[in-house]
C-alpha cells in the first residue's frame, strides 16, 4: 500500500497579531491548538481534511485535496499545496473591540459525517444569509460530478467557485468581487462561467439543467479547444447522456433542422452554428469509427495535436475527405427534407405526428419552412399538439361563430 505525504497541510497553526484594544500600542499574542485528521481513499488517491480546534466537534471540509505520485519516488503521492481557513475563537480583554470583518462561511458537512469519494467541489460565494440555499447549489453540482465521474468516466481539473446573489444586480456584484471589474452587460442572467468561477442567477439557482450544463461546459473544456467544433461536439455528447440517458444522433430535430436551413460548407468554412458543428462531428462517428475513437480524437486535441493529423489517427480517413462526405451527405439529406415539407401546419398535421404537448407540442420547423418559428426553438405551430386531426381540421377550416368561442 502506498504511503501518503500531503504537504502544506499543517497539524499545528500559530496565531500572532495585534489585537486592537484602543491604542495602536497594545498587542496581545497567543496561539491555539487546531487538530486535523485526513480521510485518505485509495481507490480515487485523494485525501479529506478534517479538522476541530481543541475541545471542539470536527468539520469536515468541503473540498477533495487530489493526490498523484511522488516525482521519482513512486511509492509515495503527494498533494499541491491547499490552503485551510479553520475558526478559532481567541478572547481577549481590550478597552474598544474593532469591528468584525464580513467573510463567507467555510462550506462543510455536518460533523459526524465521513467524507465521501465525490468529485471536488464547491466553494461558494455570495448569499450568506442563506446558507441552506448555498448548499442546496453546492449538492446539485456535487450530484453531476458524482454521476460523470461513475457512468461516463469524466470530471474536471481544478477548483470550482460557484457565485449567487439574490438578485441580477447582485450577481455583477460577485463578478466584480472575483475579477476586479463589472460587466455592463452579463453573458446571461440564467448562468454562464470564467475561468474557475461559475455564475448561477436567481432564476436558475434551483434549474438543476443549467447548473448541470455549466459544469459539463466546463468538465470538456469547450471554450479552450483550439478546434471549437470538437469542443461543441463532445459537450452534447456527455450532456444528452446525463440529461435524457442516450447520446445524440443525427435523426434528432435540432440537427436535421440545422441541415436544412444552413448551408453545410459553412462548417467547412468555420461559421457554422453549433447545431451543424455537432451535425457533422456525428456524421464523422457514425461514417467512420466509434465513441472510442471520437473521445481519443479530443483527448488528442485537447493535448495540442494538429487537427488533421488527430482526425486521421482517429478515425482513419482525412480531414478534407470528411469535409467532403458531411458536404454531400448534408445535401441528399436537405433533398430529401425538401420533399416531405408542407405548406402549413393544418397540411403538416395530416402526415406528421406533432410533438407531444408535454413537451411543447408542434411540428419542427424543417417540416413546414413556410411557418414562423417566433420562439426560435426550432418548432413551429406548437399549439397544435393538443387537438388531433378531426378536431385541427374544424378549428381551422370551419367557420367559428361568437356563440362557439364562447363556449
Amino acid at each position: 500500500m502506498k504511503q501518503v505525504i500531503i504537504a502544506a497541510l499543517v497539524a499545528a497553526m500559530a496565531l500572532g497579531g495585534a489585537f486592537s484594544a484602543g491604542t495602536a500600542s497594545r498587542t496581545v499574542e497567543t496561539s491555539a491548538i487546531v487538530e486535523m485528521e485526513f480521510w485518505v481513499s485509495l481507490a480515487h488517491q485523494s485525501a479529506f481534511v478534517t479538522t476541530r480546534q481543541e475541545g471542539d466537534e470536527w468539520t469536515t471540509h468541503d473540498f477533495r485535496v487530489d493526490l498523484e505520485e511522488y516525482p521519482g519516488l513512486p511509492t509515495l503521492l503527494v498533494s499541491d499545496p491547499v490552503s485551510i481557513e479553520v475558526p478559532v475563537r481567541v478572547e481577549v480583554e481590550v478597552d474598544a473591540p474593532a469591528p468584525e470583518p464580513h467573510a463567507a462561511p467555510v462550506p462543510h458537512l455536518p460533523p459526524d459525517e465521513a467524507p465521501s469519494g465525490r468529485g471536488r467541489c464547491c466553494t461558494v460565494r455570495g448569499m450568506w444569509d442563506a446558507p441552506a440555499k448555498q448548499r442546496a447549489v453546492a449538492s446539485e453540482m456535487r450530484k453531476v460530478i458524482t454521476y460523470a465521474r461513475t457512468n461516463l468516466g469524466l470530471t474536471h481539473q481544478g477548483p470550482i467557485t460557484i457565485n449567487i446573489a439574490h438578485t441580477v444586480g447582485g450577481l455583477n456584484v460577485r463578478y466584480r468581487e472575483a475579477f476586479g471589474e463589472s460587466l455592463d452587460t452579463l453573458p446571461s442572467e440564467c448562468s454562464f462561467q470564467r475561468g474557475e468561477h461559475i455564475f448561477i442567477g436567481p432564476a436558475c439557482r434551483t434549474d438543476t439543467a443549467a447548473i448541470a450544463r455549466e459544469w459539463f461546459l466546463r468538465a470538456v473544456q469547450t471554450h479552450y479547444v483550439s478546434a471549437r467544433w470538437v469542443g461543441v461536439a463532445t459537450f452534447e455528447y456527455y450532456w444528452n447522456l446525463y440529461a435524457r440517458g442516450e447520446p445524440p444522433s443525427l435523426r434528432d430535430d435540432r440537427y436535421r433542422s440545422a441541415i436544412f436551413h444552413e448551408p453545410a460548407t459553412d462548417f467547412r468554412e468555420g461559421r457554422a452554428h453549433e447545431d451543424l458543428m455537432t451535425a457533422a462531428a456525428l456524421f464523422a462517428l457514425e461514417s467512420y469509427g466509434t465513441v472510442e475513437d471520437w473521445l481519443t480524437f479530443y483527448d488528442d486535441i485537447i493535448d495540442g495535436a494538429e487537427l488533421h493529423l488527430a482526425f486521421h489517427d482517429a478515425f482513419g480517413v482525412s480531414l478534407l475527405r470528411f469535409y467532403t462526405d458531411f458536404e454531400a451527405w448534408a445535401d441528399r439529406q436537405r433533398t430529401t427534407l425538401l420533399s416531405v415539407a408542407y405548406a402549413s401546419c393544418q397540411e403538416a398535421s395530416r402526415y406528421v405526428r406533432p410533438r407531444p404537448a408535454d413537451e411543447g407540442g408542434g411540428f419542427a420547423d424543417f417540416h413546414v419552412p413556410l411557418e414562423w418559428d417566433h420562439d426560435g426553438d426550432g418548432y413551429v405551430c406548437e399549439q397544435y399538439a393538443a387537438f388531433d386531426q378531426e378536431e385541427l381540421s374544424c378549428l381551422v377550416v370551419g367557420e367559428v361563430s361568437a356563440d362557439d368561442v364562447g363556449q
